[in-house]
């Protein structure tokens, strides 16, 4: 089994015309960013090193062990990759699996969970650097988490006889939209030689762009696996008696976005009067670098605030109807194990939402906004087997929190149907396995087989 090349019909110039205006497009981008760039290498040794891996110069392989290239873009994406990394070490132990991330939380993130595996940038699309990247990995096979496709990347792969497959995929309707407006000009698709998309709905898009029916296959949600079923982290328990000290309800809320803070701030200060009960808030930004500005925005409502980086293991006693402002990665599933109600963020701005399915798996009450696109799928399933809340706006925070506050029973309710979608809907990961295994298999040495 082979990389399957691009469609024998498309024409020379269809092929490599649209990456020849790809790259002046970029190569414009990379000229208006020269100077910043320039001044971040001469100033940050720190950058200076993380840019040689943008620039492709990853570390070698040894070449002792077959590599298979796993990438995920961001904390979400790269999460999500645990389940299936373990299922492809457990059927192919000979392998060593090379862990990839774009963004800066990510790969911190990569790095935390999957060490001492190799972790790697992913190298930005733009001239060699893709190729160099696959020579110095020199994967038998490459594993995309969702839809990351890079055209220059893609290319250097098929011409290298390197396979690239498409787990858990999904394609928004927006991003539907994008892509069909450029599918003339850009062949990515054809370089992929298999996609294993989550439903339907996303098999009919990328059908509806000229994917053949033939390599797409079903499988599921891998995200569903990956979670963790009423099981939260140990460092949960103490973080509750911490939080909930004083007889304090706990509401987290998780990977926030901008305005949301000062919202939801706001809200459970309101919530708080109206109950005549003190509330302890939890803000967990999506962006750890958002920490000092979100800081400010607390301050200035005369609320008092800890800052987690701030404390010691032995913790202080916490302010009534103070915040908690987590500015690290790696902690969120714990507070939410240690929550009575959960907001996730990214949902009240349009910004299409972070992983509800977190908390859910947890038996939390889950409350977001309307702007959900990217978790559609999730939120309909949610929704329809009501284990979850919605709120249309801003406004909609304080009635939400009010009601489910004063009703244990439908906290517990929403808790209980939401493990039970998500343990229905399990299974994706093994038959991803499954289907990927021939195109790994294909590049391993007979003896490893």
């Amino acid at each position: 089994m082979s990389p399957l090349p691009p469609q024998a019909s498309r024409a020379i110039w269809g092929r490599f015309l649209p990456l020849l205006l790809y790259h002046a497009l970029f190569l414009c981008v990379v000229v208006v960013c020269a100077p910043i760039a320039l001044w971040r290498l001469a100033s940050s040794r720190r950058y200076r090193g993380s840019f040689r891996e943008r620039c492709g110069l990853v570390p070698r392989s040894s070449g002792d062990r077959p590599a298979l290239w796993v990438h995920g873009v961001s904390v979400g994406e790269v999460k999500g990759l645990g389940r299936l990394i373990a299922a492809l070490e457990e059927r192919f132990p000979g392998v060593e699996v090379v862990v990839s991330a774009t963004t800066p939380t990510g790969l911190a993130l990569a790095r935390q969970l999957y060490a001492p595996r190799r972790v790697v940038r992913y190298p930005i699309d733009f001239g060699l650097f893709p190729g160099w990247a696959l020579d110095r990995i020199r994967p038998i096979a490459v594993v995309l988490m969702e839809l990351e496709v890079w055209p220059n990347f893609l290319q250097a792969a098929s011409r290298r006889g390197v396979p690239v497959v498409v787990v858990n995929g999904r394609i928004s309707e927006r991003s539907f939209r994008n892509y069909r407006l450029v599918r003339g000009l850009l062949p990515q698709f054809d370089w992929i030689a298999l996609f294993c998309v989550q439903n339907d709905a996303y098999r009919d898009r990328l059908c509806a762009l000229g994917v053949p029916e033939d390599r797409i296959a079903i499988t599921g949600n891998m995200k569903y696996d990956g979670v963790s079923l009423l099981d939260p982290p140990p460092s949960a328990a103490p973080l509750r008696r911490w939080l909930a000290a004083d007889g304090h309800r706990v509401v987290v809320a998780g990977s926030t976005h901008a305005r949301e803070d000062e919202w939801l701030v706001d809200a459970v200060r309101a919530v708080s009067r109206r109950l005549e009960e003190p509330l302890r808030l939890v803000l967990v930004p999506r962006h750890p670098d958002r920490a000092a500005a979100v800081a400010e925005q607390v301050r200035s409502r005369g609320v008092a605030l800890t800052v987690w980086s701030e404390i010691g293991d032995d913790r202080p006693q916490l302010p009534d109807g103070g915040v908690v402002l987590v500015d690290a990665i790696g902690h969120l599933e714990a507070f939410y194990g240690a929550a009575d109600l959960v907001f996730v963020g990214g949902s009240l701005v349009p910004h299409g939402g972070q992983n509800m399915l977190e908390p859910a798996a947890l038996g939390r009450a889950v409350v977001f906004g309307p702007h959900t696109d990217n978790f559609r799928a999730d939120v309909e399933l949610l929704l329809g087997a009501d284990a979850a809340v919605v709120v249309e706006d801003r406004s909609g925070l304080e009635d939400a929190f009010a009601a489910l506050l004063t009703d244990p029973e439908r906290c517990r309710g929403l808790g209980e149907r939401a493990v039970s979608m998500i343990r229905a809907n399990q299974g994706a990961t093994a038959r991803t396995r499954d289907l990927i295994a021939p195109w790994i298999e294909e590049g391993l040495p007979p003896a490893a087989c």
